[in-house]
């Protein structure tokens, strides 16, 4: 299994603006780091939680279909572009929409065969002969992100802004308790 974003979100889910803001920062000397940092935190908290802050499109690669349901990796899912395989005479076919069902209400989310129909049986079985192209993401804006993953990203932005040089064996600094809790309840996918 590989899976690879394609294509990147529009924006940012917490500005540069926002940030300065949350760590009551007034001048604008540290704003190329700054935002860097948020954006670094943006994406920290994205792979541990394994959810798309802004919309973005993602490819994941299977070597076989699933026994049971899909699942996709990366949420909430918005929607499924497209399925597509190797059949075993080598020729790329696109599973059609109308043979498979896409949960978007589950996270993560799933695809599964429609009623009385199956996955496709001619995979050619090759790694990574399985593409499935899908929107992950809370939507557009930095509005549809949870106030609790903006709250996040700026906390642990915040974090590194504070504590800029290594860790080391006599000054370790652990990441603060509020960042562990939040990812822990982010990751679980219990929260919208």
């Amino acid at each position: 299994m590989s899976i690879t974003q394609t294509v990147a979100p529009s924006a940012e889910p917490v500005t540069t603006t926002d940030q300065k803001t949350w760590m009551r920062v007034d001048t604008s000397d540290e704003d190329t780091l700054i935002g860097s940092l948020a954006a670094a935190a943006r994406s920290y908290v994205e792979m541990a939680t394994s959810r798309q802050c802004i919309n973005a499109t993602w490819v994941l690669k299977l070597t076989n279909f699933p026994a049971g349901d899909l699942v996709l990796p990366i949420f909430p899912l918005q929607s499924i572009t497209t399925i597509k395989y190797y059949d075993n005479n080598d020729t790329q076919q696109t599973w059609s929409s109308a043979l498979y069902d896409v949960d978007t209400a589950m996270q993560p989310g799933r695809v599964r065969p429609v009623s009385g129909q199956d996955y496709p049986s001619d995979v050619r079985g090759y790694t990574d002969d399985i593409e499935i192209t899908f929107v992950a993401g809370h939507g557009s804006a930095a509005s549809d992100v949870p106030d609790g993953l903006l709250t996040l990203v700026k906390l642990l932005a915040s974090n590194w802004f504070e504590n800029r040089e290594a860790n080391t064996p006599i000054a370790l600094t652990p990441v603060p308790m509020s960042i562990e809790s939040l990812i822990w309840q982010y990751r679980s996918g219990d929260l919208a």
